[in-house]
């Protein structure tokens, strides 16, 4: 039974990495006295709580599950739980008491998997094959979206994490993006555009930006707002995208775009950071 438990847990740990998801692994490194946690147990822990495996039950097991429910675990980190009702001395690790009778002390060591900010890129073309490259090494998890199955492939963007086929009116159908996630719009000849923002603009995103003219972002954005959009939601998009260097080839506009994604991940917001034409 516990082999079969710790194959699926490894199991569910490739299938996070495969799709980026986030996930805490927790190992117990270290035991001393009496305790109900065995050195070398694991478990896998969800942000809502839920687990996979077990470090051995308990206040320690409730303390962890609470730890990553509660707090933004953004490195490696040990914990020591101290269940004598002693203090403890040279501990390199955080150190919390917990009332029981165990009378033990249990060290945890607890890393998070999968923490790579997720980009998709709508649309396959000559400058997302640049994007999805340089994005992808400089750290972003990368997904490029297209609905032509020759540019959506491998060959076009080896470096890309995950490569989707869909049609551009149903991207909401396709993809499931979170509040901590970037899309870039760069649709084959701006035809769709339009279509992929109306479905997106009104979600919570990180980043949400668009390639093109500042003539045709304003036409765009006209159009939305004749739709019912708002303006508070449309300033909120990136567009025209990057950062204005005057960059003209597909290598020159995916630096700049991926500078604007560096600076929006390190939280540098200031307003020249966006060509947004209502923000002018």
């Amino acid at each position: 039974m516990r082999q079969k438990i710790m194959d699926n847990l490894f199991k569910k740990i490739a299938e996070l990495k495969e799709k980026n998801e986030e996930a805490y692994l927790s190992i117990v490194t270290k035991t001393k006295g009496i305790t109900s946690c065995r050195e070398g147990a694991k478990m896998l822990i969800f942000p809502d709580g839920k687990t996979i495996g077990t470090i051995g039950g308990g206040e320690v097991e409730f303390e962890i599950i609470k730890f990553v429910k509660e707090r933004k675990i953004e490195k490696p980190q040990t914990y020591t739980f101290n269940l004598t009702g002693k203090s403890i001395k040279n501990t390199n690790s955080e150190a919390i008491d917990i009332n029981s009778i165990c009378g033990g002390i249990v060290e945890v060591f607890v890393e998070p998997l999968n923490t790579k900010e997720n980009l998709y890129i709508i649309g396959g073309g000559h400058c997302a094959v640049q994007l999805s490259e340089i994005a992808s090494k400089c750290g972003f998890f990368v997904t490029v979206v297209d609905n032509r199955k020759e540019w959506a492939t491998r060959e076009k963007h080896p470096y890309a994490q995950r490569i989707i086929i869909s049609d551009f009116e149903k991207i909401t159908e396709t993809i499931e993006l979170k509040q901590s996630d970037y899309v870039v719009i760069m649709t084959p000849k701006h035809n769709f555009d339009k279509e992929v923002l109306k479905q997106l603009v009104n979600l919570d995103l990180k980043y949400l930006g668009m390639m093109g003219s500042l003539h045709k972002v304003k036409e765009i954005f006209k159009q939305l707002k004749n739709e019912g959009i708002g303006e508070e939601k449309l300033k909120k998009v990136y567009a025209p995208i990057g950062f204005p260097i005057e960059s003209k080839t597909p290598e020159e506009i995916a630096v700049s775009i991926t500078a604007q994604l560096i600076a929006v991940k390190n939280n540098i917001k200031e307003i020249e950071f966006s060509s947004n034409p209502l923000l002018k």
